[in-house]
């Protein structure tokens, strides 16, 4: 793995410049960092950024928030790539010596999610150009056995807990796919262990649930409170304006997909969550048609991953109740009853970047790109290795394991005793000699 890099002349290499999308890899290329293709390291070239703690205090805020965005970017797709150098092109052009500002600092060591600074990154500057150079991630010196192998700006993975709606760490992320990918297609209790669970009894166990009476009602009345409050099955939700179709297309990737990787549950639109009063959506804003088409087209495009060849997809039914005020109707209650996923539904794609040099795109992986390489196994285990390869094996003392390294590190060897160096050149370079 090559976790430390040498200290070479950077402005040699040519940049490649991006537009906006490269048909031969379906990659979005990102027109504001550029990959210097031709050096033999990654090197990701990064134009326009202010440094130093007193110069970025005065920036814009804006601005100084699109700078940092960049600068992480670069970080986390070099990160996920085996390492490599971040060139920063200062935009103040000084001379002089400058801290690279509190805040680019701040989120960095937030993206290792390590108050080790130095175990992932190192920095340099030359004249006005200010270099980051950046290890590999498996570089960290904490236990490597409960570390994803790559590192996630946002895992897009959420849960109920309680009456809230957490998003997964990475950490998290990564134990939460490890108990799925355990069982198959399992299913976690509320933090309990993955358990096998026959449909029909997901569904028993949401029909247990006082909010399942409501859930068959045709209508209620406008003020009406309901017997049970917000929980971890249950969530209320208000929205009186004339946006309420925008609202709700909004909410379902984050409270479907938390009540799917929990438990199930419902999501009432309509609620007002401290009185539990029904209010319902105004019949002007909405229609019984309208809530069910945006309900089902949001729904529609979660992400979602299986451990196995199933097909399933988040399963949910909906209902409209009709609120009557003072006999007249008033708008509807929306209900939307999520059952528990067999293994992981996503509120959207993860948020996680590598880079293809020989395309020179740095690239945001798909959910399934970013849920294998998460989870994805050691090269050492696999079921086709060569019998020479093995018997090769069989004359060194131990083997670098891959289980939890970046997908672009390989394997390091090591033969018993330094003696053993010219025998070994022999057997493995034969014409070396001759």
């Amino acid at each position: 793995m090559n976790c430390v890099h040498e200290r070479i002349n950077l402005n040699k290499g040519k940049k490649q410049v991006f537009g906006l999308f490269d048909c031969r890899t379906n990659r979005k290329r990102n027109h504001s960092l550029e990959v210097i293709k031709s050096h033999p390291d990654l090197v990701i070239r990064i134009k326009d950024v202010t440094l130093g703690e007193e110069e970025r205090n005065n920036m814009n805020s804006e601005k100084r928030m699109l700078e940092k965005k960049r600068v992480t970017k670069a970080a986390y797709a070099l990160l996920n790539s085996g390492g490599g150098v971040i060139e920063i092109q200062m935009a103040n052009k000084s001379e002089q010596p400058v801290e690279m500002g509190q805040d680019l600092e701040q989120a960095l060591r937030d993206l290792v999610q390590s108050s080790d600074w130095q175990a992932f990154f190192e920095t340099q500057q030359r004249g006005n150009h200010f270099y980051i150079f950046v290890k590999s991630w498996s570089c960290g010196s904490e236990d490597s056995s409960a570390k994803p192998r790559i590192c996630t700006e946002k895992s897009s993975l959420k849960r109920r807990c309680g009456t809230s709606v957490i998003v997964m760490s990475s950490t998290d992320a990564f134990t939460f796919l490890k108990g799925k990918k355990s069982v198959g297609c399992g299913l976690t209790d509320g933090g309990a262990p993955p358990v096998k669970i026959p449909r029909v009894m997901r569904q028993n166990i949401l029909e247990t649930n006082p909010a399942f009476e409501i859930f068959q009602s045709e209508k209620l009345e406008y003020g009406q409170i309901l017997p049970f409050p917000e929980s971890i099955q249950v969530e209320f939700k208000k929205f009186d304006t004339d946006n309420v179709q925008n609202n709700i297309k909004d909410i379902i990737p984050e409270y479907v997909s938390a009540f799917a990787n929990t438990s199930g549950g419902y999501l009432f639109i309509g609620v007002e969550d401290k009185s539990r009063k029904v209010l319902g959506c105004p019949k002007e804003n909405v229609t019984r048609d309208s809530l069910e088409r945006v309900t089902n087209e949001a729904i529609s495009k979660l992400p979602v991953f299986h451990f196995s060849s199933s097909l399933e997809k988040v399963s949910y039914k909906t209902r409209v109740i009709d609120v009557f005020h003072e006999g007249n109707l008033h708008g509807y209650l929306f209900v939307i009853k999520v059952e528990a996923f067999c293994c992981a539904v996503f509120s959207e794609a993860p948020i996680s970047w590598m880079v293809d040099k020989e395309n020179g795109v740095i690239y945001r992986l798909t959910t399934k790109e970013w849920v294998g390489m998460m989870m994805g196994a050691d090269p050492e285990t696999a079921s086709n290795q060569s019998s020479s390869l093995g018997n090769l094996c069989e004359d060194f003392e131990c083997q670098l394991s891959l289980s939890d390294s970046p997908p672009h590190c390989r394997p390091v060897y090591s033969k018993k005793g330094l003696e053993h160096k010219v025998d070994l050149q022999k057997r493995l370079f034969p014409g070396m000699n001759s």
